[in-house]
C-alpha cells in the first residue's frame, strides 16, 4: 500500500511542479502569501529544493529496498517507484534553474 501512495505521489509531482514552476516564473503568488512576488518566489525555490532532495532521498532508498523484496514480484514496484522518484528530483532540479533565471 504505501508503494502505491509513493507512486501517485510521484506522478502529482511530475505533473504539478512544471505547471506551477511556470506560474511562478511568470509572476504569479498564492493568494494565502503575504508579500512581493520576489518573496514568494524565493520560498517556491526552497519548496523545490526540498521535493528535489526528497526525490532524491526516496529514490536511493527504494533502490536499496529493491533486491530485499525479491520474493513475489514486489522489487519491480520499488524499482517503478524509484526512477518515478528521481524522475521528480530531476524536475525539481530543472525547475530550480528555471526559477533562477530572470522571470518572463
Amino acid at each position: 500500500m504505501l508503494e502505491l501512495i509513493a507512486l501517485v505521489c510521484g506522478l502529482i509531482l511530475c505533473v504539478y511542479l512544471p505547471i506551477e514552476a511556470g506560474k511562478v516564473r511568470r509572476g504569479w503568488v498564492r493568494k494565502s502569501f503575504k508579500g512581493t512576488p520576489e518573496e514568494f518566489r524565493a520560498a517556491y525555490v526552497k519548496q523545490v529544493n526540498y521535493f528535489m532532495w526528497m526525490g532524491v532521498g526516496i529514490g536511493i532508498i527504494d533502490l536499496a529496498l529493491a533486491p530485499l523484496n525479491a520474493e513475489g514480484g514486489e522489487w519491480v514496484f520499488n524499482v517503478i517507484s524509484a526512477v518515478l522518484w528521481l524522475t521528480v528530483a530531476g524536475i525539481g532540479f530543472y525547475t530550480k534553474g528555471q526559477l533562477a533565471q530572470k522571470p518572463a
